[in-house]
């Protein structure tokens, strides 16, 4: 339990009227309630409370026989609720609450001193009693403004549709009539040239002529002056009333917007043969799409479904394997199977048929005596490269190199130096790697050939 503690509060007396005695201090002691008591007393009084409502369930927000609170109410979609949805006003300290009230009544008082900036601003009160003009026709009556609620926030703009549910506005068929209910004539072809193409048709970009399908035709008036949409009171009248002018007038209006002509205007940075229609249908846009839409993995232009890689049914290692290999230029799985097979036998088979060893691992004739002459070079190379054969009248030395592919070129021009510095004439030093043209621990692991 919390160590109780006395909070003293200095009041005034009341004095009788006439007094002139000045306020003497009092102290009174005020004993704060023990917060377990407070607990207590609010949880019986939340159950009270909780019997009366039936919707309310205080047994949901109990745990371990503590009960945390009432729980919160979802507010109605109409009812903004400043606290947030939680349950009672906002709370505010005694020390909070007495601030506030000693501020209100040095407001009412007079005895509230501002800061001298302040003055800049002016004060409220000097404009109490300024007269209040309710003649004045541009001011603003907020009782016809209607009253705003959270249904406004679902108000969309015209770029603000859903194409999963809304028609596409941008059709021209759903754009057959305007705003006001008029009926809207497109243009039924685009102006074409002599010999039959689209004036402004650029063969590599495309149409350029602004009179295009979504041309309107015929003449559109004014809003102000428009049958649709005018105020006879806001327009000054053309003709007095009864003037037989008026029906020859409507008669010549009639029919200038039965033709078919189209409104045009001239855009000063375009050319003076390329005139801009003045009414368009209306474009709505298109929602900014947020991902690119989901499509299946196998999405391939090149490999049919028959012929697809399972590689779901294979072991982590094998369908790394398969990937690697279809990596390949010469072996990319939209080519026919065996393609990059017959190219590489295609490569060994003037080998094969001339029986050649350079190109491949085949050993040949060496000299003992070079052999042995060399074999301070052998043993520094190690298991790195075997000797294979000596050639070209013991000048060309071929190795089966053992190494990284990518240190073949750097360790052959190492060994010709090597073999050099015993004594021996060198010509050539070739490096044979048979069918490795690749690292295996670096390259997927694998030492794929070409060969099945």
């Amino acid at each position: 339990t919390a160590s109780k503690k006395k909070k003293s509060v200095k009041v005034k007396k009341v004095q009788d009227e006439g007094d002139e005695e000045e306020p003497v201090p009092m102290t009174v002691t005020r004993t704060p309630m023990d917060p377990v008591e407070a607990v207590e007393m609010n949880l019986a009084k939340e159950i009270k409370q909780g019997e009366k409502d039936d919707d309310h369930d205080n047994t949901n927000n109990t745990y371990n026989g503590v009960w945390y609170g009432p729980l919160a109410k979802v507010p109605d979609i109409l009812d903004f609720d400043v606290t947030g949805g939680r349950p009672g006003a906002i709370i505010e300290s005694e020390a909070d609450l007495e601030r506030k009230e000693k501020m209100m009544q040095e407001m009412e008082d007079g005895t509230r001193k501002h800061p001298k900036w302040l003055e800049d601003y002016g004060f409220l009160a000097e404009y109490e009693d300024a007269p209040y003009d309710n003649d004045d026709p541009e001011a603003i009556d907020a009782a016809t403004l209607g009253k705003y609620d959270i249904t406004d926030l679902n108000t969309k703009f015209d770029y603000e549709w859903d194409p999963e549910t809304d028609p596409d506005p941008n059709l021209l068929e759903n754009q057959i009539y305007d705003d006001v209910g008029r009926k809207n004539m497109y243009i039924k072809e685009t102006p074409k040239d002599e010999e039959g193409i689209e004036i402004g048709y650029d063969p590599q970009y495309g149409p350029s002529n602004p009179i295009d399908e979504r041309t309107k035709v015929g003449l559109r008036d004014s809003y102000v002056i428009d049958e649709a949409t005018r105020d006879d009171e806001m327009v000054t009248p053309e003709f007095y009333p009864g003037d037989p002018e008026i029906g020859y007038n409507e008669e010549v209006i009639r029919y200038r917007k039965s033709l078919d002509i189209i409104e045009t205007y001239q855009d000063e940075f375009l050319p003076e043969d390329m005139p801009v229609p003045r009414h368009v249908a209306k474009w709505y846009g298109y929602p900014e799409m947020m991902r690119y839409p989901q499509k299946n993995y196998t999405n391939n232009r090149y490999t049919k479904l028959e012929d697809l890689t399972n590689f779901d049914e294979m072991t982590p290692f094998r369908a790394r394997q398969r990937a690697v290999e279809l990596a390949r230029a010469n072996n990319a799985e939209w080519m026919p199977d065996g393609y990059s097979q017959a190219w590489h036998q295609e490569q060994r088979r003037p080998y094969e048929e001339y029986g050649t060893v350079v190109g491949t691992l085949r050993k040949g004739e060496c000299d003992p005596e070079l052999v042995e002459q060399i074999q301070p070079a052998l043993k520094i190379l190690g298991s790195c490269a075997d000797l294979l054969s000596i050639e070209n009248d013991g000048t060309v030395f071929r190795f089966h190199y053992h190494g990284l592919i990518k240190n073949r070129y750097g360790m052959s021009c190492w060994t010709e130096t090597l073999i050099r510095d015993c004594g021996v004439e060198v010509t050539g030093v070739i490096f044979e790697t048979g069918f490795r043209a690749r690292d295996p621990a670096y390259d997927g692991g694998f030492p794929y050939y070409g060969w099945e």
